[in-house]
């Protein structure tokens, strides 16, 4: 899976800046919790008073592991559009996303 610097259809970079990792990581870990937080209520809610401890803490640990790695591509690009709408670009940046999306 190859990852690009700009995207190939609007030529906007997808780091518009120093730091901007952490949006995307941060919205995939609200996203995680409340997935999993969800799915809590909904299990313990579907197997009281018996809770199968055992499978429920099995399949909350391993959402833990695949709800982030499946989220991720759509947390950058959802972190991008939301920058996008409250930092717009400037002409320099348009210019250069123009001439980017043109070389590709």
């Amino acid at each position: 899976m190859q990852r690009y610097e700009r995207c190939r259809t609007c030529g906007i970079g997808w780091h518009r800046e120093h730091g901007f990792e952490l949006g995307p990581i941060a919205l995939n870990v609200v996203i995680t919790f409340g997935v999993l937080a969800v799915g809590m209520v909904v299990a313990f809610v579907a197997t009281s008073p018996d809770f199968p401890v055992t499978a429920l803490t099995l399949g909350f640990v391993a959402g833990a592991v695949i709800i982030p790695l499946l989220a991720f591509p759509f947390t950058n690009t959802l972190w991008l559009a939301i920058d996008l709408a409250t930092h717009p670009p400037s002409e320099n940046e348009l210019a250069e996303a123009a001439e980017a999306a043109r070389r590709d």
